[in-house]
């Protein structure tokens, strides 16, 4: 039983993974924290800490994943589907609509072919 979090170094990456803990937390799941960037995850070593801090509180454990698919929301729409995720957490971000037509949009993706319930959170408060 997991909760699965989008992560990117942003300010929506950064409230994806603040109401994903809270889902598990809230929920009694894990939390399975996926990169979306490129590389390895971006998390700092004390952010790392905190949030196993704040999960272990709670009785429950913390998953860092990354993977080797170019597309993030196949990534994470793959992942979620082979850890069979309870709930797929992901941040959203101004665009325009220029950009939503000609970039497309991970988050859209990951809404629309999920198999799970997806949690889209805005990141407004963080600016």
């Amino acid at each position: 039983m997991t909760v699965l979090v989008a992560y990117a170094p942003a300010p929506e990456g950064r409230e994806a993974l603040a109401r994903g803990v809270a889902e598990a937390v809230l929920r009694k799941l894990d939390l399975l924290i996926v990169n979306v960037g490129r590389g390895q995850h971006d998390l700092h070593t004390e952010e790392i800490r905190d949030v196993e801090d704040q999960l272990r509180a709670a009785g429950r454990t913390m998953t860092l994943e990354s993977s080797v698919l170019s597309d993030p929301g196949d990534a994470v729409i793959q992942i979620a589907q082979d850890k069979n995720a309870d709930m797929i957490v992901v941040g959203l971000r101004h665009r325009s609509m220029v950009g939503k037509l000609i970039l497309g949009s991970t988050v859209q993706r990951i809404l629309l072919d999920a198999t799970c319930p997806v949690l889209a959170v805005r990141a407004d408060r963080l600016n």
